[in-house]
Formats: structure tokens, C-alpha cells, sequence
């Protein structure tokens, strides 16, 4: 990898985490109508972040926007904002984070950013200027003198502060070849400035390719004065990125190593005892020294966590996966004869023990908290209630629960799917809310929970719920029934809205209605080896339920036969497998198998006949059931014989396939066992779709 693609993955990375943090701020500060000092400074940092590195990637267009959020947000820094001034404040913003994000992608895409927004750039001034002509005459002369000192503020030289405090002197270096380092320090400088009134840096500017080079070969110096506890710098210092080493050390106000830009002016420093600031700064330094050993550390490393590229991660995994099936080859191909081997068996089981916890670490690695999707949709809920005209809530449960990598990639768009369903024609508008006795604002939850080897995420919403009566209708119109309609469950009306070209909107609106979304949901779904399946009660709301699996990689599951072609099922779908005596299995009047099992009555798949494979196996009595459960129902398989139960690394099947093979569908990836034989994984919700 080049060093100019090392750069860019960087601000990708970098840009995406500022601009996710920034929606969350927002999304924090619109629901109590503004923002505090804290966000205030925080959303400055970040534009002039983003406003620095783009410069120095030579991306101008998403440079100037930066730069006009961050003069807003000067201004509001300076002089705040009125009550009504935060709504236009805060589609301002967002209306950049959409453009920041455009670009991102579009630089993921092809390298390099086409867009321009000066109509973004023009409100922005104007909302500047509105902003700066709201501010009182009586406080014009504070202004004024807040704009004075902006300049020596920029600098690093507060204006303010008290010549008794303690100072410090820190020191830090980043990671060889991490990268603007000038824009890295900018950040640290930012973050120090909000618990000390007075911070310098060594070098002073920290802008441009001759800053960066001066901290990359000398490092950072910072010279700060406050009434905080070390433990505070430290815990800013501990969480910035890419610092490979730093120290904190307590220094003598007296001190001449102290710039004279970080004294008071005026001759403040000189009213004061001339002993007096080394007094009483002496007893905080030796406190410092106490509560914090550590701070007086040189050269302590603090990185605890660096950043990987996925391709990378991937090809850990399936090296992992590799070694399983090798382990598993010469175990069962070693052969001794009548020889003992207590030796080979000891050491072989070590092996699996430690591949087992290289492979549990491995896919520790690849798991992210369900919050990275979570965090997208309080977005999405906020921009479509503002064009919808509905007031909705969105609360979210379980954001901690942690899935595989791939399945979090998978999950976004069937998620942002259901959301927007249940906004634009679940929930109802606040008049029609209200004459229903329901509370204005609408109710939205997003919850996930673990549940075995599961993972299970449901949208519930206290909307109007689905209409039995209106699915039918759109059903026999497009000609989608399959059964007679007083024969049909609520569940499986319901779930006629996961078929393509189904919608019940008479009109096509930005979100809906033109028939496609609920399955792309499904098969988006099915395609990571989960289900959906939705609840629905009229007048009181839906919810869908999502269940996934954990991983897409490792599976546990029971080998069978049919023929000469092994298949495994995952252990989670099975409920019990048995051998069928003769008689057991009857037909129904349509001429479909069945089967009574503990006082329930289930239909029976033979996979001969669907697969088409040979097999010796007719009478029922002479093979075997598996009893599967899925979301929708559950159903027996009738197979050859069952060869155990396997933990398999699974891989998917070649593309090729896909375009020459007509029978795949039940069928979701294939996997190598260490006997050399390739097996083919069951997807049971696709079985059950075949029925």
C-alpha cells in the first residue's frame, strides 16, 4: 500500500468517527433544543479537524464547508445563540454532516470528491450573518473584545486565568508513519483547552506540512496551567489516538522553561508576591506526584488498541478456518496400527485446544457492538419525521449485544428498510394520534438481544398496525394467494408483505409504495442465514422480528446423508431427529406427507425428491427425521442416516453456481471436514420457502 493510500484510509477512518460522533451530539442537543458549552466546543473541534486534514488531502469543497460550520460555531462560541436561532442552527449542520458523508463515500468509491455545495456555503454566511446582527448593543463592546482575542487564542495564548494555578509540562510522541501528526496534536491542543484556561504548544502552529514534520521528528510539547487533577490530562492523553508514549510533569510557576505567552498580561504576574505562585503551586505538583505516579513516566507506552483493515481480518479468519481442516486431516487420516500412541493423542489435543482459542479470538476480534448500525437510524427517524410532518421517538435497547463484522454490514439496509415503514405509514399522524387517544409522538424501539448462538433484533412501533383485511385484497389482486383465504393464519397473511412487488400504499411516496423494500428485507436477511417474521396487532402497533446468527463463519452443526451427498444443518434449527417406524408417516388429502409428533401434526420434506438425488432410501421406515423449526413453522426432513454433530467453518458457494445451477435455493454455503469431503449447509428457512 502506497503512502498516499495509507494517508487516505486514514481520514476516511478518522473523518467517519468525527462525523459519526458529531450526529450523536446533534441528535443529543436537538431533543433539548440546543447545545452546552462541552458540545459547543466539541462540534468547533471537530469542523476545524475535518477542516484541516481535508486541507492538507487537498479536498477544498469539503474543506470550506468545514470552515463555514466552524465560523458558526465561533460565533456561538463567542456570543451563544438564540432560543430561536438553534432550529436553523441544527439543519444547518446536519445538511453538512449529509454532504461530509457524500463525499466520504464517493471518495471510498473512486478516490476523490466531485461535490460542491455552494448554495450549503451561502446559508451558512447568511446564517452567520443574522447571527452576528442579533447580538445587543449593550453587548457589542464584549463582543468585540472576544473577537480581540480570538487571534492570541488561536496561537495558543487564553486570555484568561488565574497566576496561581499549577502548570505542567507534557510531552508526547505518536506512532512512527501515523500520519498528520500536525493535525493529531491540533486535537490534543483542543482537547486540553477544555479543563485548562491557558494552553502552549511547542511548535506554536500547528498548521501546515512544517508543523507536521517539526512533531513528527521532535514530538510534542504542551505547557498548560489548571485546577484539574493530573488524572484528567492523563485520561485525555490515554484516549488519543495514535500516541505511542507521553508524560506528565509538574513544573515551578517560577519556572523560566514556562512561556512567557502563557503568564498573565497586564502586569498581573508581577502584583502578585514574587514567591507566591511557586508556593502554592508546589504543594499541587507534589500532589500530582502521588495521585498519579505514572504521570512522571517517560517513554510509557499508552496505545492499548490500534485500527485494521477488515481484508485483513478476513484473511485471519479463513486461515483459522484452514488450519481447522487441516487439524481435523491428519487426525483422522493418522494411522498406527497396533502401536500406542498416547503421545500423538496428548499433542493432538493440545493443538485443538489451542486452535479452538485462537479461532474464539479471532472472532472476538471481528465482533462490533450492534451500536455502529443503532447510532445510523436515530438519523434516519429524525430526517424523515421532519418530512413526513410526524412527530416519532426512537428508543434503543441493547446496544451493546455484539455480532460478527459481516453481519453488521448486512444488517443496515434491512433495518433502515423497516424503520422507514414504520415511519412513513405505520405511525399516524399527531391529529389522527390524538382523536385515537394515543400520545402525540410516536413510539419507535430498536432492540437486540442474545438468545444461544442468535441474535435477535426487533422494530416494534405504536402505529396503526397491518390491515388483514387490505393485505388480502392487494394479494388476490396480484394473484400472490396460494390458499383459501379463511384457511390462512394472521401470521401468514402477514408475512405476504415479504413478497416481491407487494405494498399496500395507494401512492408512491419518497419512502414507500412502489412495491420493493420488505423483500429485499428477506432476502438480504436470508442471505446471512437468518429469518424475519412480523407481529401485528390493528391500532396497536407492529414488530418485526430479525433473528441472525452470531457469526457467519463458524458453525455447529448435525452431518446427514441423502445419497452420496452430505449435508449439515445448524445445531440451533434441529429440535430432535428420529428414526420413523413403519406407518408413522401418512398423506393428506392434497397428497402431502405428514407426521404426528408429541400430539402436533408436521408435513415432511423428503430432500431426494427436491435435490433430485439417487438414492437407495424410499420407505420412510428405512431412513430418518430430522424435526427443524423455523420462524414461520416447523417441519421434518426424511434423509439416509445421520453422521454426527460437527463444528464446520463455513465458506460460500462459488458464483458460478449461482448462474448454472437451478436447485440451490435451501441450500446457503458449503463446507470442507477433515476427511477431505465438501458438505453442503442447509439454509432452513429456505427449505420451508420451497414447501
Amino acid at each position: 500500500m502506497s503512502t498516499e493510500e495509507s494517508m487516505l484510509d486514514v481520514y476516511i477512518y478518522e473523518t467517519q468517527q468525527l462525523l459519526q460522533n458529531l450526529d450523536d451530539i446533534l441528535l443529543d442537543g436537538e431533543g433539548v433544543e440546543q447545545l452546552n458549552a462541552d458540545q459547543i466546543n466539541e462540534v468547533f473541534r471537530v469542523m476545524h479537524t475535518i477542516k484541516g486534514s481535508s486541507s492538507m488531502m487537498e479536498f477544498e469543497e469539503i474543506a470550506k464547508v468545514a470552515h463555514a460550520v466552524e465560523d458558526v460555531f465561533a460565533q456561538i462560541r463567542e456570543n451563544g445563540a438564540g432560543d430561536d436561532q438553534w432550529p436553523s442552527v441544527f439543519d444547518m449542520v446536519f445538511r453538512a454532516v449529509s454532504f461530509f458523508n457524500g463525499e466520504l463515500a464517493k471518495i471510498q468509491a473512486s478516490g476523490k470528491p466531485d461535490g460542491a455545495d455552494e448554495q450549503l456555503i451561502a446559508d451558512l454566511h447568511r446564517l452567520l450573518a443574522q447571527m452576528k446582527g442579533d447580538v445587543p448593543a449593550a453587548s457589542a463592546p464584549a463582543a468585540a473584545a472576544a473577537v480581540a482575542a480570538a487571534p492570541a487564542e488561536k496561537a495558543g495564548e487564553p486570555a484568561g486565568g488565574d497566576p496561581v494555578l499549577p502548570f505542567y509540562k507534557i510531552k508526547a510522541r505518536f506512532e512512527p508513519d501515523c500520519k498528520m501528526e500536525g493535525i493529531r496534536a491540533l486535537g490534543v491542543r483542543e482537547a486540553l483547552k477544555k479543563i485548562c484556561p491557558r494552553v502552549v504548544t511547542r511548535p506554536e502552529t500547528l498548521e501546515g506540512d512544517a508543523a507536521a514534520r517539526a512533531v513528527a521528528e521532535n514530538g510534542l510539547t504542551v505547557y498548560v496551567q489548571t485546577a484539574e487533577n493530573p488524572d484528567e490530562l492523563n485520561h485525555i492523553l490515554d484516549t488519543t489516538l495514535f500516541l505511542k508514549k507521553y508524560s506528565v510533569l509538574p513544573i515551578d510557576g517560577a519556572d523560566e522553561e514556562i512561556p512567557e505567552t502563557i503568564r498573565l498580561r497586564g502586569g498581573a504576574q508581577g502584583e502578585a508576591p514574587a514567591g507566591a505562585p511557586a508556593a502554592k503551586a508546589a504543594p499541587a505538583a507534589q500532589k500530582s506526584e502521588k495521585t498519579a505516579p505514572a504521570a512522571v513516566m517517560e517513554g510509557v507506552a499508552k496505545q492499548n488498541f490500534i485500527s485494521v483493515n477488515v481484508n485483513k481480518l478476513d484473511s485471519l479468519l479463513n486461515m483459522v478456518g484452514e488450519i481447522v481442516t487441516s487439524q481435523s486431516m491428519v487426525i483422522s487420516n493418522a494411522n498406527f496400527g497396533d502401536r500406542p500412541h498416547d503421545n500423538f493423542d496428548a499433542a493432538a489435543k493440545q493443538l485443538h485446544n489451542l486452535i479452538n482459542e485462537l479461532q474464539d479470538i479471532v472472532m472476538s476480534i471481528r465482533m462490533l457492538p450492534v451500536s455502529t448500525v443503532f447510532q445510523k437510524m436515530r438519523r434516519l427517524v429524525r430526517d424523515m419525521s421532519k418530512k413526513v410532518g410526524k412527530e416519532v421517538q426512537l428508543e434503543m435497547l441493547g446496544e451493546e449485544t455484539e455480532v460478527d463484522k459481516n453481519v453488521i454490514d448486512n444488517l443496515s439496509d434491512p433495518l433502515m428498510h423497516i424503520i422507514r415503514n414504520s415511519v412513513d405509514h405505520g405511525i399516524e399522524t399527531p391529529e389522527e394520534r390524538v382523536k385515537l387517544g394515543k400520545p402525540e409522538k410516536g413510539r419507535v424501539v430498536l432492540e437486540a438481544r442474545t438468545t444461544g448462538s442468535d441474535v435477535v433484533v426487533t422494530v416494534s412501533d405504536d402505529g396503526r398496525g397491518l390491515q388483514r383485511g387490505k393485505i388480502l385484497q392487494k394479494a388476490r389482486e396480484k394473484g400472490l394467494l396460494t390458499k383459501a383465504e379463511d384457511e390462512m393464519t394472521d401470521r401468514e397473511v402477514y408475512s405476504l408483505i415479504f413478497l416481491p412487488g407487494f405494498s399496500t400504499n395507494e401512492t408512491v411516496t419518497e419512502y414507500s409504495g412502489r412495491g420493493v423494500g420488505m423483500d429485499v428485507v428477506r432476502k438480504n436477511i436470508g442471505q446471512i442465514g437468518g429469518s424475519v417474521s412480523v407481529e401485528s396487532e390493528a391500532g396497536r402497533g407492529t414488530k418485526m422480528i430479525i433473528r441472525i446468527p452470531l457469526t457467519l463463519t463458524i458453525v455447529d452443526g448435525m452431518r446427514f446423508s441423502v445419497g452420496n451427498i452430505s449435508f449439515i444443518v445448524p445445531t440451533v434449527s434441529v429440535k430432535t431427529a428420529i428414526k420413523p417406524k413403519a406407518g408413522d408417516i401418512f398423506t393428506d388429502p392434497e397428497g402431502n406427507e405428514m407426521i404426528m409428533l408429541l400430539g402436533e401434526c408436521y408435513s415432511v420434506l423428503r430432500l431426494s425428491k427436491l435435490f433430485q438425488i439417487d438414492t437407495p432410501v424410499q420407505k420412510p421406515e428405512d431412513g430418518m427425521l430430522m424435526h427443524l423449526t423455523t420462524e414461520e413453522q416447523d417441519f421434518c426432513i426424511l434423509f439416509d442416516h445421520l453422521d454426527g454433530e460437527y463444528q464446520v467453518v463455513a465458506k460460500t458457494l462459488p458464483n458460478y453456481l449461482s448462474r448454472c445451477a437451478t436447485r440451490l435455493s435451501g441450500i446457503s454455503g458449503c463446507a470442507v471436514l477433515g476427511d477431505g469431503s465438501i458438505n453442503l449447509i442447509v439454509d432452513v428457512n429456505g427449505l420451508r420457502a420451497n414447501k
